[in-house]
């Protein structure tokens, strides 16, 4: 059975400050001379600010405290609110359970996030909804538009490796963690996707896009040295209902990767119908790829479709999560989105009229 994925999102972000500095004069003086032939002395020159420059680099701190809870790894989730609930109810209930939501923008494309973030949409939806509730943002960013082309501004047509894109791409993270002082960053959204079209080579090859996330997470961390940096990666291509080749992560500096971070839909795998079908290493695998490194989800899921046995394989699955990575040191797990989108959805927790799914149950239980 074939299977596709919806994955949208909305939302988030914040403030942040710029100090002014003062410059400060010496006042005019005259100096009396007893030997002076009783003409006015002369005044001295101005006196020069000889205060030394300040030549450490500016750095900043993530604007919330992640304390981990009992279970020992956080929980998150896109409040999408099901029919009649508003954002403000539907970010107060995934508060109940979860500690991170993604933060994706309007969406915004990454020339416009830094302004989203620092608006109005990022007070409402990053301060107030989401920190105003308890919860982290993640802020996600994407290189990867339409047709696996380059995610820029119309009529650019840019490559991975033009300089201009790589400039503005950089940039436009920098200034949006100022903005946001995020805890968690992803600098590319299941990147692996873009290496399976491309391929390694050429100007828009996966080689290049290692060299500019190489780039930009050195650059974050001399900014803000606590926030956790790193690109997430698709465990499946589900629309060829088969597992992805993650070898590439063998290519990536493994110090320059805070968490190893997967998305994960498995029911999408050819011969995968219920949750008891899914290899008992099917995570841990991946995982010795960058050995010692926390591993997150921003993304995993099994849908309530009868044809993949409902409502009980969604809790299922939630329940088997604590199996599936019992080995792995565990950074955080986030379901996609809390309510279906549509009525025809089946990957949310909560149908589109507001009744809990048996997966909801289960995800409140972790």
């Amino acid at each position: 059975m074939k299977l596709k994925l919806i994955i949208g999102v909305v939302l988030i972000l914040v403030i942040s400050l710029i100090g002014i500095s003062i410059l400060s004069k010496q006042p005019e003086t005259v100096i009396d001379n007893p030997d002076d032939d009783g003409q006015e002395s002369p005044e001295p020159s101005e006196i020069p600010d000889t205060e030394p420059e300040n030549t450490e680099p500016e750095t900043i701190t993530p604007a919330d405290t992640i304390i981990m809870p009992e279970r020992g790894y956080l929980l998150g989730v896109l409040p999408i609110p099901y029919d009649g609930q508003d954002f403000n109810e539907a970010y107060q209930l995934a508060s109940e359970s979860c500690e991170l939501v993604p933060v994706w923008g309007r969406p915004s494309p990454y020339w416009e996030k830094a302004d989203d973030l620092e608006g109005q949409w990022g007070q409402i939806f990053v301060e107030q909804y989401t920190r105003g509730n308890g919860m982290t943002p993640l802020l996600h960013f994407s290189f990867i538009g339409e047709n696996f082309t380059v995610s820029s501004p119309e009529g650019t047509e840019y490559t991975l490796s033009s300089p201009e894109w790589r400039l503005e791409y950089k940039e436009s993270v920098i200034e949006s963690v100022r903005v946001c002082r995020p805890a968690y960053l992803s600098l590319g959204n299941e990147v692996n996707r873009w290496y399976e079209i491309h391929g390694m080579d050429g100007d828009n090859g996966f080689s290049q896009w290692i060299s500019i996330y190489e780039e930009i997470y050195d650059e974050v961390k001399t900014l803000s040295p606590e926030t956790k940096v790193f690109c997430t990666f698709s465990r499946e291509i589900v629309m060829e209902n088969r597992e992805a080749d993650l070898s590439i992560l063998e290519d990536f500096n493994p110090d320059k990767i805070d968490v190893l971070v997967l998305t994960s839909y498995p029911y999408s795998l050819q011969g995968v119908n219920t949750p008891e079908d899914i290899p008992r290493d099917y995570y841990t695998s991946i995982a010795e790829y960058l050995p010692g490194k926390p591993v997150g989800f921003s993304e995993i899921a099994w849908t309530s479709m009868e044809a993949f046995s409902g409502e009980q394989a969604q809790a299922d699955f939630i329940n088997d999560v604590s199996e599936l990575t019992t080995r792995l040191d565990l950074e955080f797990i986030m379901w996609p989105w809390l309510s279906d989108l549509t009525v025809g959805d089946t990957t949310g927790l909560i149908r589109r009229e507001g009744t809990e799914k048996l997966g909801y149950l289960a995800w409140c239980g972790l």
